[in-house]
């Protein structure tokens, strides 16, 4: 089996959100796959088995559970995609097959890196979080409402994993999972994960949800992000959004999101640089 290294939300060779991308050509178990994805130990592992020329399978794992979608995993994948099978091409566009969609990538190759675009699709609003359980999930991220955003509420918003949204104005730096129950506080809202929104300063910041792991840069927080701040009006709907994420970790990265203009459809953009090709001899 054949994998690449890439840096995705960067031009830059070390920097952005480190992706491992593996192609394979037979079947392989869900145990199996997340075995080699713990033996990477990136943030997110996407396996991908070729179906139709530009149609691909794709499964995607972080180090403890499969993933339904992730945004980074696929803008990197379209990027190794057009190097590995189109790389005489321009622009290519390629669809992935996920375990509950399907989705529609597109990549445009630059000088010494790929731009890469997805789109996902029509975004769902799954509802506001309201009186003492905004306190309550301030306290679990150390938060208290001195940080919250005065006019803009908690908002769950989905383009394929639902995040609860949390806008402040200040205290980014102070933020972090402080509760052991956080998954099951999630739960109660029906989000899968939160982003942490300065909306000021246009940055985000999301984790595992035991806090162990601050993510580099969220593809699929970044869909979400953009939809709730064009239904707010932070944004007109014709206008692109870049959201920054990584500095606290020292991987600084931009996310562009926009709205397909005819559809309505969030997309989210990035470019990805190639950085390591291998081969797994097992």
């Amino acid at each position: 089996m054949i994998f690449y290294h890439v840096d995705v939300f960067s031009s830059k060779i070390l920097s952005g959100n480190g992706l491992t991308v593996i192609f394979h050509e037979e079947d392989m178990s869900k145990d199996y796959m997340q075995a080699i994805a713990q033996e990477f130990k990136q943030f997110e592992t996407i396996f991908l088995r070729q179906i139709e020329e530009k149609r691909f399978r794709a499964r995607i794992f972080t180090v403890e559970e499969e993933l339904d979608f992730a945004g980074h995993p696929i803008l990197g994948a379209m990027a190794v995609i057009h190097e590995k099978l189109f790389a005489e091409e321009r622009n290519i566009t390629a669809v992935f097959e996920l375990n509950n969609k399907s989705l529609q990538g597109e990549s445009v190759k630059k000088e010494g890196y790929f731009q890469a675009t997805m789109n996902q699709g029509t975004p769902a609003f799954l509802g506001t979080v309201e009186g003492e359980s905004v306190n309550t999930f301030l306290q679990a991220l150390n938060l208290t409402t001195d940080y919250l955003h005065p006019s803009l509420p908690m908002e769950v918003v989905s383009t394929g994993l639902p995040y609860l949204i949390v806008p402040l104005t200040s205290g980014l730096e102070k933020a972090r999972i402080s509760v052991g129950d956080f998954e099951e506080q999630l739960g109660k809202v029906q989000a899968k994960f939160v982003y942490l929104f300065d909306v000021d300063r246009m940055e985000g910041r999301t984790w595992d949800n035991g806090g162990a792991s601050e993510d580099v840069a969220t593809g699929s927080a970044a869909g979400p992000t953009g939809a709730y701040l064009y239904k707010w009006n932070i944004f007109n709907a014709t206008d692109d959004i870049t959201i920054n994420q990584g500095g606290f970790v020292g991987r600084p990265s931009k996310i562009k999101v926009f709205a397909d203009q005819s559809t309505g459809d969030i997309k989210v953009s990035g470019d990805v640089k190639i950085i390591a090709k291998g081969q797994l001899l097992i």
